[in-house]
């Protein structure tokens, strides 16, 4: 049994005026018709449907000038809730959003170095469990936004190198275990551009990249105003781009994480002479932050302060070989690690406009994470909007024909 193309097209499109209103905050019928191209008496039929469902508020009309007077449309904030998880090797991050997609709570909680597999597990779902608990009102979805090489069809972590045993991790199953809720998977980083490109720094970009540096590094590329997740939805993984260097070739997420740069610290740390500055940071062991080496660099160790410069120079190149290769608007950069400290920030620009070609460099630019380290948190939750009410006719039929089947 098959939904019939015509009423697959009109669901489409009753979503997609759902889509602009959640995207925008609030819009009239005129502005709807205008931007999504959709008959003016359809948009208002629509609308009037919206309405009666409950799912959109009418708010007070806003003379702006001579003629008829536009009547705003906003998403009802009560409808339901979307919960947003996106966690990596150090730290994981919850939001639980209303139905127009703001913040009603947040959770940020910490791994230690070296937690199980189990410990983490545990933690994310009992975080999931507290926001849950605190809803009042109906849970859309539950979008998880994981680390490492991630099939998000099967909900599947595959390999993540920097938690001990994470590979073949099934979360969508071990969720769907603890929740009677809609679960779906993405790659994190994915869902960090998606949050910028919904309400970021790349709002009104059509094509851009956001390049994280943090735990690990990873990417989330943007084109045509729309997530590209390639074969298999397995784009993205920089941290497997590799590098030349003096010890031998490298992957970035050795050379620019938070994680791999400090390994390779201690690695340099130990192989050199001591001072107060550097047997401070090596007594820290496996537990060095990056925080403790742009504290020990402020100190005027010399090494130390060679070293954020090379971190520099290679964020600087990664950005550059990024410009070349795509030609976007712009970099996005999420993470603590490009701007840990004006030393990096400074290296990594100037190195970036020495390699990036002329003539891409005079469009393209280097901006900050506008959301911070919940975006990839906001990003999951704010997809499970798009999921619910999908704008692909494809998704549409695929929804519509389960529908049939399990009635």
């Amino acid at each position: 049994m098959h939904p019939r193309p015509r009423e697959t097209k009109l669901i489409a499109k009753k979503n997609r005026i759902l889509n602009e209103i959640f995207r925008s905050g609030s819009c009239s019928r005129f502005d709807l018709a205008r931007r999504l191209n959709i008959n003016a008496t359809m948009v208002g039929n629509y609308v009037d449907d919206f309405l009666a469902e409950g799912l959109l508020i009418e708010d007070e009309p806003v003379a702006s000038g001579p003629g008829r007077v536009p009547v705003p449309l906003r998403l009802n904030a009560s409808h339901g809730c979307l919960l947003g998880l996106e966690f990596e090797a150090l730290r994981a991050r919850a939001v639980l959003c209303d139905f127009a997609g703001e913040v009603m709570k947040e959770k940020h909680i910490s791994f230690g170095s070296g937690t199980s597999r189990e410990n983490v597990l545990t933690r994310i779902i009992e975080t999931t469990r507290e926001l849950l608990d605190s809803a009042g009102q109906p849970v859309l979805s539950i979008g998880i936004a994981a680390p490492g090489q991630v099939d998000c069809e099967a909900g599947r972590i595959l390999h993540y190198e920097l938690l001990p045993d994470f590979s073949e991790v099934p979360l969508k199953e071990r969720f769907s275990e603890e929740f009677d809720v809609p679960i779906f998977v993405e790659d994190n980083i994915r869902a960090v551009a998606f949050g910028e490109l919904l309400r970021g720094n790349g709002r009104g970009s059509r094509n851009f990249v956001c390049l994280a540096a943090r735990s690990g590094v990873g990417l989330g590329i943007v084109v045509d105003g729309k997530i590209y997740g390639g074969s298999n939805a397995m784009a993205g993984e920089a941290g497997y781009m590799v590098f030349p260097t003096n010890d031998g070739i490298k992957n970035m997420t050795e050379l620019v994480s938070a994680k791999g740069f400090a390994e390779n610290i201690r690695a340099v740390l130990k192989s050199k002479q001591s001072t107060p500055a550097r047997k401070e940071l090596l007594d820290k062991g496996t537990s060095l932050s990056l925080n403790d080496i742009i504290e020990a660099a402020d100190s005027g160790d010399d090494l130390i302060q060679s070293q954020l410069t090379q971190l520099g120079t290679h964020l600087g190149l990664i950005t550059s070989n990024l410009a070349n290769l795509f030609a976007p608007e712009k970099i996005i950069l999420a993470g603590e690690v490009p701007s840990c400290s004006p030393l990096v920030r400074q290296t990594m620009e100037k190195t970036f406009r020495q390699y990036t070609l002329p003539q891409i460099l005079k469009t393209v630019y280097l901006e900050d994470c506008a959301l911070g380290e919940l975006a990839g948190a906001l990003g999951a939750a704010w997809m499970g909007f798009g999921l619910k009410f999908p704008e692909d006719e494809k998704i549409v039929s695929q929804q519509v024909e389960s529908e049939m089947t399990s009635a």
